[in-house]
């Protein structure tokens, strides 16, 4: 393979992977509490790619259940995987009456899952303070970690890189209820890098195709 191809070849897989982290954000576009993905270029032959903790705009919905938080910080979540984080407050109840995720699962607070039997007397205070009516229930268990600490997996939840990593009480977060996080991105902007991602790869495409048609003419003459 010549030099050139060899360099279009790798820049061609660069660009795909590129493109498919930013259509993934794309996708998440109206997701709650979503943080975008980027690629480096020194990640592209091990597919890595690292997450912008930056806050979200906070917009009010009214609606009861919705939770953001703002400032640093993450409701801890119980999952079948352990204990995950997220941002995403778009919450709901589950057949139990627990307080859980769009996925189900239970947002927990300082004694586990929270119980809230009556959904028009749900109330949060700014410091996480849950009340069910003027009976205070729980507190929400909000952790706060470096920026460097955590990883996403599934559906977006995110989980400390090792299990060294424990979560410190959260400082400086404010829980505003009948308010939700939006993406940490700008969906127009997004759709631009994506734009100029594709010319990118489509260059790259033509370099490989050019190379390859000199080469066949090359042989061509040769056997010839």
């Amino acid at each position: 393979m010549k030099l050139d191809s060899y360099f279009a070849t790798i820049g061609s897989m660069e660009e795909q992977k590129r493109a498919d982290v930013i259509s993934n954000n794309i996708a998440n576009s109206n997701s709650p509490g979503f943080k975008k993905d980027s690629l480096s270029f020194s990640d592209v032959l091990g597919d890595v790619s690292f997450t912008s903790m930056s806050q979200g705009p906070i917009r009010e919905t009214g609606e009861m259940l919705d939770i953001a938080l703002s400032g640093d910080g993450f409701l801890s979540v119980q999952t079948d995987q352990g204990t995950l984080y997220t941002r995403a407050g778009n919450l709901s109840l589950n057949k139990a009456k627990q307080l859980v995720t769009q996925d189900g699962w239970p947002i927990l607070g300082k004694k586990g899952p929270i119980i809230v039997n009556n959904v028009s007397n749900f109330h949060v205070s700014e410091d996480g303070q849950v009340f069910d009516g003027n009976d205070s229930v729980d507190q929400l268990d909000i952790a706060q970690f470096s920026p460097n600490d955590l990883h996403k997996v599934l559906n977006g939840y995110f989980q400390p890189l090792t299990t060294e990593i424990q979560p410190g009480a959260a400082k400086n977060c404010t829980v505003r209820q009948g308010y939700l996080e939006g993406p940490n991105f700008n969906p127009v902007e997004e759709m631009a890098r994506m734009v100029q991602t594709m010319r990118i790869f489509e260059s790259y495409q033509k370099t490989i195709q050019n190379s390859g048609s000199l080469d066949n003419q090359l042989i061509a003459k040769t056997s010839g």
